[in-house]
């Protein structure tokens, strides 16, 4: 069509040779307007084409850390990374004093998980001194598991109540919104969990049997490609809810993949040596990937019993999207940025 036009506007030109009668304004807001219309097209076939790069660019990265995670486990004589990042609003929740200051989750599929009430099992043996755990009571099974397969501490933030952490001299953590909206300093949501020598708020906090972690409730079909003939895990005030459920639901532990991690010690067997973002996400908000790991099934009357070995099931991006909704995004199918 656009060959046509200009032929018009060349035989015009020939005609009009030797005249001043040349083009008429009618004919030249033609063409500006279907220039305008074929540059539009242009730039919306742009947009797109980034957001499937994008799209593919995360479904490429949530491959790799499925690989690395799997891998390290490997190498490392079937010991799962540890220090991962807890993604908790307040270090409170993990037994520790703090304010919720931030929502550092990005998202809503994620939801509080206290392990001595989701897990009210209580193990056989005595409480032995060399750990920090009382194994006879509720909850302490749970924390035996995922210490079974190296995972026993995450990372969490605190503020001042903890000692007035000031990270970088620009401010303290009893503001991580503050901090983080400072431009004048280092301190991002994704490395909150870093110590304030490194531009954070965050320490290490070990998994006792009363600890409260982050879970996922995003539903679980939407993880494992399994339906739920019933009634799936949910939230109610923002921790999950187990009640009415049907029982052998997976129960999924979020954390969040941050710097501090082993995975990404580059000294370690089987270290990544690459820490990924997610980047639509809000500056406040938590922008790492997460991992999902199987912590447990649920029994059908609300509670849930321990899995005899922890697994990881998934990994999902910082704004709670599976590889599979990713790959949507891709095709054009569903838009999540």
């Amino acid at each position: 069509m656009l060959k046509a036009i200009f032929a018009h506007l060349r035989n015009r030109a020939q005609k009009n040779a030797g005249n001043e009668s040349g083009f008429t304004l009618l004919e030249l807001l033609v063409v500006v307007a279907i220039l305008a219309a074929i540059a539009g097209t242009a730039v919306v076939a742009l947009q797109d084409t980034d957001a499937r790069a994008s799209a593919a660019a995360h479904v490429a990265m949530m491959d790799e850390l499925d690989k690395g995670i799997r891998e390290f486990r490997v190498l490392n004589r079937n010991q799962y990374p540890n220090r991962f990042d807890s993604i908790m609003q307040t270090a409170a929740a993990l037994g520790t004093t703090g304010t919720a200051q931030l929502n550092i989750a990005a998202h809503e599929d994620l939801a509080l998980l206290d392990l001595d009430t989701v897990f009210p099992q209580v193990a056989d043996a005595a409480d032995d001194a060399g750990t920090p755990y009382d194994e006879s009571a509720a909850g302490s099974l749970a924390v035996q598991r995922m210490d079974d397969i190296g995972i026993n501490t995450l990372r969490v933030a605190y503020d001042t109540t903890t000692g007035g952490l000031d990270p970088d001299g620009t401010g303290d953590c009893n503001d991580y919104a503050g901090l983080i909206e400072d431009r004048g300093n280092a301190v991002v949501a994704g490395n909150i969990y870093l110590s304030p020598a490194a531009n954070g708020c965050g320490g290490d906090h070990t998994l006792l049997e009363t600890s409260v972690v982050m879970g996922w409730a995003g539903g679980s079909e939407r993880v494992t490609g399994q339906p739920v003939a019933g009634t799936d895990i949910f939230q109610t005030a923002g921790a999950l809810d187990l009640t009415g459920t049907d029982a052998d639901l997976p129960v999924m532990m979020a954390v969040g993949l941050g710097p501090s991690s082993t995975l990404f010690d580059k000294r370690a067997l089987g270290g990544m040596s690459t820490v990924p973002v997610y980047r639509h996400v809000g500056p406040l908000e938590y922008n790492r990937f997460t991992a999902l790991f199987l912590v447990g099934e649920t029994d059908g009357a609300g509670g849930a019993a321990p899995v005899d070995q922890v697994l990881l099931l998934a990994i999902v991006d910082g704004a709670g999207d599976t590889k599979e909704e990713e790959l949507g995004e891709w095709d054009g199918t569903r838009n999540t940025i």
